[in-house]
């Protein structure tokens, strides 16, 4: 390897290690900090900014094993400016809460909505049935659509939309608990840099077919 290459990439790859050293210390030492002073009406400084914006990316990065759901969303809310983003449906969003309620919308005329929220420090969890959708659509709102798709308007499928918006609370702390690691994130720090500008916000979309009384 050409001595100019191998600088390169071992400069690249002190920069990766600095940023997630970075990022392990923000997350764990000092975005309490950043958030009470978000609280108190303050503006973050610009290196705290750089690191909530290097803590997002993280969520995304190492978020897939979690909720691929999820990370793909958070993924896009680095790079798109649009105000709706459609999702194809993974079998991962048929959580028991969602089959609950799209189960109750089977005899209910196109246009009938219900609101789906989850717990966040319980149902984000590993160990709960919800966590992938959880994590992906808390909260959002589950619409029986008009099926303009004449193949599958028959007496024994309906259509359902779900709508997300990917906007973070103000003040929210949610406890992430992996099996044998458990960590804390300030979502109103990702909010922060919404409002900023250096993330986007959209409403994420999923359409699917439910089988009638069979979901």
């Amino acid at each position: 390897m050409k001595k100019p290459i191998k600088i390169t990439l071992i400069s690249l790859l002190a920069i990766v290690a600095i940023v997630f050293v970075n990022g392990c210390y923000f997350v764990f030492c000092h975005q309490d900090k950043s958030m009470a002073k978000i609280q108190q009406g303050k503006d973050l400084n610009l290196y705290e900014c750089c690191s909530v914006y290097t803590m997002h990316m993280a969520v995304w990065m190492f978020g897939w094993p979690l909720s691929p759901e999820a990370a793909r969303e958070c993924y896009k809310l680095h790079f798109l400016q649009q105000d709706t983003v459609e999702f194809k449906t993974t079998n991962a969003i048929y959580s028991p809460k969602i089959a609950e309620a799209c189960e109750s919308l089977s005899d209910k005329p196109a246009g009938t909505s219900v609101i789906v929220a989850w717990n966040g420090n319980k149902d984000y969890a590993l160990k709960s049935p919800e966590h992938r959708a959880a994590i992906a659509l808390n909260p959002c709102k589950i619409t029986r659509v008009e099926d303009e798709n004449s193949l599958f308007n028959t007496a024994t499928l309906y259509k359902v939309k779900i709508t997300s918006p990917m906007i973070y609370p103000e003040y929210s702390k949610t406890i992430f608990d992996l099996k044998h690691l458990k960590f804390t994130i300030h979502e109103g720090l990702f909010r922060y840099l919404q409002d900023k500008g250096w993330l986007s916000k959209y409403i994420a979309k999923y359409e699917f077919y439910v089988a009638m009384h069979n979901f």
